[in-house]
């Protein structure tokens, strides 16, 4: 295929990658916070177009949502989703496409990952799409659930084929099924822990910057009074009210939830590209067929 030949790991002395090798759980992890260690710079600039943009959009649509009568609140509401859709899979697809080429030692810039996430939008949509209705349809039923998370863990890594193999969007979910064949459980521990380690991260950071926050009189101390629960904390961090809080503290929650988001959003990210890479190299030799090409 001739996007292999394209993904070729450079050889040079400026590359701070480890080599192409199958990976387990812990080199899986060690080499997530490898990449976002030695390449934070590109990612979190990559990343913060979601936190500007994000921001901007949920002001806007929150203003609008609370001057708006019911007959418009659902409709300015869809436009936000809408918005807040495009740029999230726009900056997912970037993350993850620079994540790929950082790993394999390429030259990559945030210009050059928004060309390709600008590219590949429509199939990547189309494959998001797809991946949504398959797995949420099936559960909908109680008897539908474990085929819902069959089926949702064999066609976790959709984004990466088309993406860096540039599949049709129908292709990537069977492309995602040839690559998790044989090795369901794996990538369904995997794919968990990771996403476990970046949750657990998100609620650390948000339990102290809201203790922050609180201590230096920003978010009122009687907001806080009686809902110090996780749960209640999630709702601040995750669906904060104008009336309830107030525009500069709803403001600043919003802000410092869709920071926190930016910060860990490349956590699961590059943990997904790297163990779309582990299975390409054990199923298909795929760090051979690279030294080949080399």
């Amino acid at each position: 295929m001739q996007e292999r030949n394209e993904l070729a790991q450079t050889n040079d002395s400026q590359t701070d990658t480890a080599p192409l090798q199958p990976m387990n759980f812990t080199d899986i992890l060690d080499g997530i916070f490898t990449v976002y260690r030695n390449h934070y710079h590109l990612l979190l600039k990559i990343a913060a177009v979601y936190l500007v943009l994000g921001f901007a959009v949920d002001l806007i649509s929150a203003y609008f949502i609370l001057e708006a009568t019911p007959s418009t609140i659902f409709i300015i509401a869809g436009f936000s989703l809408m918005a807040t859709s495009v740029i999230s899979l726009l900056v997912t697809a970037g993350l993850m496409y620079a994540s790929a080429q950082v790993y394999l030692g390429r030259e990559m810039t945030s210009g050059a990952a928004f060309q390709q996430a600008f590219r590949r939008f429509w199939p990547y949509l189309g494959s998001s799409v797809l991946w949504l209705l398959g797995t949420v349809g099936l559960c909908i039923t109680v008897i539908g659930i474990p085929f819902g998370i069959y089926f949702g863990v064999r066609w976790n890594l959709y984004s990466l084929p088309v993406l860096i193999e540039e599949s049709k969007a129908w292709n990537a979910l069977g492309r995602s099924t040839e690559l998790v064949k044989g090795s369901w459980w794996r990538v369904l521990g995997i794919v968990l822990s990771i996403y476990l380690i970046s949750g657990m991260i998100t609620i650390i950071l948000y339990i102290s910057i809201e203790f922050i926050l609180t201590l230096a009189g920003i978010i009122a101390t009687e907001q806080t009074d009686g809902g110090n629960g996780i749960l209640d904390m999630l709702r601040r961090l995750f669906a904060p009210t104008p009336t309830e809080a107030g525009w500069f503290t709803y403001a600043v929650q919003r802000f410092v939830g869709l920071l926190i988001a930016t910060l860990t959003m490349p956590i699961a990210l590059i943990g997904s590209t790297l163990l779309y890479f582990d299975l390409r190299i054990r199923k298909e030799a795929f760090d051979i067929e690279m030294q080949v090409t080399d």
